[in-house]
């Protein structure tokens, strides 16, 4: 796995991006589309703001991690704040493991694994690692518009009812599919990852 210093670099560098989106220093708007990590010559990772959240989520990224000798990507949610999922209006929501991404009106199943500072999002792995597999990393390159739809648990939210909750993106937007396809690259040899 890579190493811990890199995940903290990344924590710090969206903590400080969200600490100016908030401030008002940066003159992307909120739901721009992709970003690529900054100051560096072959970005690990781009993050997307939200459209539209049901969540109190900051950012959704996308990072090249590595898995023993082959490198992969994993998506993963970062809350606005750390602890407990919240919902956009602060209620606490225990969220069920399945979930669904819709992207331009195609279905593709999910897994959401919780992890201390963010929540992984999966539909292949590699051993143990969860990943994305190469066609749902295809879809999110070409892709219009993101809908991620998430189930409460139910005893969790008792005066939550109706379809559930859902975090929306624009894709094409910002740097769009080219930001994606930069990451691309670093599941080019995993070819052994095993859809679920």
């Amino acid at each position: 796995m890579r190493p811990i210093f890199a995940l903290a670099a990344l924590l710090a560098t969206l903590s400080s991006f969200a600490a100016q989106v908030r401030a008002g220093d940066l003159s992307d708007e909120s739901g721009t589309g992709w970003q690529l990590e900054r100051d560096v010559d072959s970005p690990t990772y781009a993050f997307i703001e939200p459209t539209y959240t049901d969540l109190a989520i900051d950012v959704l990224v996308l990072s090249c991690e590595q898995v023993g000798q082959k490198v992969g990507l994993q998506l993963r949610l970062f809350p606005l704040e750390p602890g407990p999922q919240r919902t956009a209006h602060g209620q606490h929501v225990e969220l069920s493991s399945a979930a669904e991404f819709d992207i331009d009106g195609r279905r593709l199943k999910v897994s959401l694994l919780f992890a201390d500072a963010s929540a992984v999002v999966a539909d292949a792995t590699d051993g143990p690692v969860p990943l994305l597999s190469a066609s749902l990393i295809a879809a999110l390159q070409t892709g219009r518009q993101l809908t991620m739809k998430l189930q409460p648990v139910e005893s969790s939210t008792p005066a939550q009812s109706g379809p559930g909750l859902e975090i929306v993106a624009n894709l094409q937007a910002g740097l769009g599919g080219s930001a994606v396809g930069m990451l691309r690259g670093c599941g080019v040899r995993n070819d052994v990852v095993a859809a679920r």
